[in-house]
């Protein structure tokens, strides 16, 4: 049954992906990204080095894809390897599809038995690595049955996942496929054990080693440095509509406290065009923007830079803590730079970490934010 219901919920979930393609940017480029795929990847696979073992990691999203690549390009450089890297989603293919440490980047076909045996025979991965919260089984069940050496880094797991439900037993015995799980804190070493996996170890968080890699970057942004001209920059990160609206009461009350810049999670023209229509202040946006001209608001309106502009904020904001899910947290504080979120900071550690010292703050409304900023814009 638990078999079934995976294979169900999985099928749906591309039957509807397809379903709103037609009115969802991102939706339409998952789809798009998937059509032909096996006669793509056969050519693509022609350009790896016969002579070099293949390693395989997956991410599914952009900030995944960050967790992982310290670990990758470790390997890039002290091992004679082909690196084969693919994406579920498109906020991390589109983003890093010439990365240039990888040998190969693609979208990885959805689940199911057919598409996992087809995508292993054509890459052949020697070792699988699986980034985070990845559990597709037919994927983990065709590397087991080759002994594929498989394995998951920074994972970590938490007591109402469905692995550890008295009643699902199959999804457990995914995790059994995978060769060891690298997780980030004790308490997953003990819910591992705790159903009779052994093959663990507390390995840490990799982010922290990608923030601090990021903190020593002199990437130099000259609009960002022209539209702040020495003025104090606020900075909301990965910021949703929950969090757009606080922020733009904000700004529309004090438009002269801050320069202000705000990161979409979705940058999708609609969305845009809905952030835009909260603002009573000039603005622009990144991608078209004008040295010099008058404006207190500058709308980031591409992915993969977010990470190097926290180094102008005076203080940031990261969004998704309302109800979405928090966002990376660690990228401000490499930088040294406040933090303030939402109030919902679940399987987010750093969160309490940093409300010690002092160094994030949580609020829970435009009163919480309005006492905040003005404090810390005086």
């Amino acid at each position: 049954m638990g078999k079934f219901l995976y294979n169900l919920s999985v099928n749906a979930y591309g039957i509807s992906v397809r379903l709103v393609s037609p009115f969802n940017q991102k939706a339409a480029a998952w789809v798009a990204g998937r059509e032909n795929w096996k006669n793509k990847l056969s050519g693509a696979v022609k350009t790896l080095n016969p002579d070099k073992p293949v390693v395989w990691f997956h991410a599914s999203s952009l900030g995944e894809f960050e967790q992982g690549r310290p670990v990758m390009e470790a390997l890039k450089r002290d091992n004679e390897i082909n690196l084969v890297l693919s994406f579920f989603s498109p906020s991390g293919y589109e983003v890093m599809k010439k990365w240039i440490t990888a040998d190969l980047i693609c979208y990885l076909p959805i689940d199911s038995k057919k598409n996992a045996s087809d995508f292993i025979d054509l890459i052949k991965p020697d070792v699988a690595v699986f980034v985070k919260y990845e559990f597709w089984y037919h994927y983990l069940k065709q590397l087991n049955n080759r002994s594929i050496t498989t394995y998951v880094i920074s994972a970590r797991f938490y007591a109402d996942q469905i692995f550890f439900k008295s009643w699902a037993k199959w999804y457990r015995k995914v995790l059994f496929l995978i060769d060891k799980i690298y997780v980030q804190d004790k308490t997953s070493v003990d819910l591992l054990k705790g159903i009779g996996y052994k093959a663990i170890e507390l390995s840490g968080d990799t982010r922290y080693d990608r923030v601090d890699e990021l903190s020593k970057h002199i990437d130099r942004f000259s609009e960002i440095e022209d539209f702040v001209n020495e003025e104090k920059l606020f900075v909301a990160g990965s910021s949703w509509p929950s969090d757009e609206e606080i922020m733009a009461k904000y700004i529309n009350e004090n438009p002269n406290k801050y320069k202000y810049l705000i990161a979409p999670h979705d940058i999708g023209e609609n969305h845009l065009k809905k952030i835009e229509k909260l603002l009573n202040v000039p603005f622009q946006r990144f991608s078209t923007y004008k040295k010099k001209e008058a404006s207190r608001v500058l709308i980031l309106d591409t992915i993969g830079m977010l990470s190097r502009v926290y180094k102008y904020a005076t203080v940031a904001y990261i969004g998704g803590a309302f109800k979405e899910g928090l966002h990376n947290i660690l990228e401000p504080a490499a930088y040294a730079v406040p933090v303030i979120t939402g109030p919902e900071h679940h399987g987010f550690s750093e969160g309490p970490a940093m409300e010690k010292t002092g160094g994030l703050v949580r609020i829970k409304d435009f009163e919480c934010v309005r006492s905040l900023m003005n404090q810390w814009a005086a």
